[in-house]
């Protein structure tokens, strides 16, 4: 995932005192829906068409439209457990369909689920009588398969699940992550319009009282330390009988009372400012940069590719899909004519940038680039290379990364969706080490590459090996481009465009997400 947005701070699950299970649930619950009426106007947009605008009227969809009128967001609010989220979420790409979908997942939540769901026999909406029904997350791969079937892009629009909790464990010692002004200030109800229409939390729960359970399974730390105090409480109680202390034994009970109620609101504003709260901005500003670079694929500043390829479940390396086997350094000898070989050069997809001049220091262990790099170098050690002519590769600023496991005749593979800039960089290697993963043992290497001439992708000429990587063959030089760049833009000018997209969260993030959208798009 390339999504890196801003973080600040906040989530929403409550906890009250022993005596206090209803406020706590009602603190919660409002602290998502209050804030979050559904509109009452009747009204709609004439452009939008009008099954969409039933699709608005759903209870567990929020909605948001900038003031121009060239970008449409579904916010679908999910339970994760078990419900019927799976099949609301499949209806609603199918209906709209989106030209992208933004999911609440980092790359190694979305590994895990998918390899659960395609590595053992489960089904995501419970329709197979042979199947078992996934316990949690089938709201997300729901999506996924249906974006796989309609090829839509996917973006990953959360932080890895380690960063969360590294930053409540920061925060637990600042007084400004207990502050109750966030979660006051979502209590207070926003104004809906024909452009924006909130979820409504009370009737989602209503028509499915499953997803429920999550909201019954975050509620229940905060319930630990009015347990404890009533378990001294007791205890207490029973001391004040044996030495007749009245008095001492009411003052002790309020006192217990007002400290559960308040250490019990303080994890709340906590958990709210932490966990809820700044991933609702994660997850919007997510949303913004998946649907920027939506427009720049419709304006051809961008090619997507996508392509399945299996993995060896031992070695995770990769095996022959439908192309012609490529020489194997580890099995076979390699090749002693690589640049004959169709004039074709790989591909290799980075996070930043590549520019003529530029030194970068790549450390490879993944088995598709170890084999890339051993195609590119015929097995030569660094000592033998031609320095002459050195070995070469491209890269390409990658502006969007989606993998996920599938499984291909029961084999372990994988599905690949990227999306990456029409014009990269020769990369020159100057350098080449090998080595060993510390723990495993693995083959790992280190490449110090140098920026040369920046070339032109053309989609047409692009391929899949069957390692899985991207070569591409008869590149264009840099001089060439602008011609091209400027004929595209004159040609396909689509700012004016609508674009839909779809973002799957949770339901405590729904409305959050339409309200920081909504206030990006005024």
């Amino acid at each position: 995932m390339y999504f890196n947005a801003k973080r600040r701070t906040y989530d929403g699950n409550k906890g009250q005192g022993f005596e206090n299970l209803y406020l706590t649930l009602l603190l919660l619950l409002v602290s998502s829906s209050v804030h979050a009426l559904p509109i009452t106007s009747n009204s709609r947009s004439p452009l939008r068409p009008p099954h969409l605008d039933a699709i608005i009227q759903s209870p567990h969809v929020g909605y948001v439209s900038d003031n121009s009128n060239c970008r449409e967001i579904f916010v679908i609010g999910t339970s994760h457990f078990r419900c019927n989220s799976a099949k609301q979420v499949t209806s609603l790409i199918e209906q709209v369909q989106p030209d992208g979908v933004v999911l609440e997942l980092d790359p190694e939540r979305v590994l895990r689920l998918t390899k659960q769901h395609s590595s053992a026999k489960f089904s995501i909406n419970g329709d197979d009588s042979n199947s078992q029904e996934l316990l949690y997350g089938a709201d997300f791969v729901a999506a996924i398969d249906a974006c796989q079937r309609l090829d839509i892009p996917l973006f990953l629009g959360d932080e890895y699940a380690q960063e969360t909790k590294e930053r409540v464990v920061q925060q637990l010692f600042r007084a400004a992550a207990y502050s109750p002004t966030p979660l006051i200030r979502s209590l207070v109800p926003k104004t809906s319009s024909d452009i924006t229409r909130r979820i409504n939390v009370w009737e989602t729960f209503a028509n499915d009282p499953q997803k429920l359970t999550p909201l019954i399974v975050a509620s229940s730390p905060p319930f630990l330390v009015p347990f404890a105090l009533a378990i001294i409480d007791n205890g207490q109680a029973a001391f004040n009988d044996m030495i007749g202390g009245m008095f001492q034994d009411k003052l002790l009970a309020i006192g217990e009372t007002a400290l559960a109620i308040s250490l019990s609101f303080l994890v709340s504003c906590l958990l709210f400012n932490t966990v809820i709260a700044e991933r609702d901005e994660i997850l919007a500003d997510s949303t913004v940069r998946a649907s920027n670079i939506v427009r720049l694929l419709k304006e051809k500043k961008l090619v997507r590719k996508r392509w399945t390829f299996t993995v060896d479940a031992s070695e995770d390396m990769a095996s022959v899909v439908d192309m012609p086997k490529s020489k194997n350094a580890d099995t076979e000898e390699c090749s002693d004519n690589f640049e004959n070989e169709m004039n074709e050069i790989p591909l290799f997809t980075l996070k930043n940038a590549l520019k003529p001049g530029m030194v970068r220091n790549l450390n490879l262990f993944e088995p598709r680039w170890l084999k890339m790099i051993d195609r590119v170098t015929n097995c030569r050690s660094y000592v033998e290379w031609d320095t002459n002519n050195p070995p070469q590769f491209g890269c390409v600023h990658c502006t969007n990364k989606f993998y996920s496991a599938i499984s291909i005749d029961g084999s372990e593979a994988r599905y690949a969706d990227i999306i990456f800039e029409r014009v990269g960089a020769l990369a020159t290697m100057v350098a080449l080490e090998e080595g060993r993963r510390p723990v495993s043992g693995d083959r790992k290497v280190n490449v110090a590459i140098v920026g040369s001439d920046y070339f032109v992708v053309d989609e047409s000429k692009l391929s899949i090996t069957d390692d899985g990587y991207m070569v591409a063959r008869d590149m264009s030089p840099m001089t060439s481009f602008e011609n091209i760049e400027n004929a595209e833009v004159s040609i396909s000018n689509r700012q004016n465009e609508k674009l839909k997209m779809i973002v799957v969260v949770g339901l405590l993030h729904g409305n959050g997400i339409v309200n920081l959208l909504s206030d990006k798009f005024k």
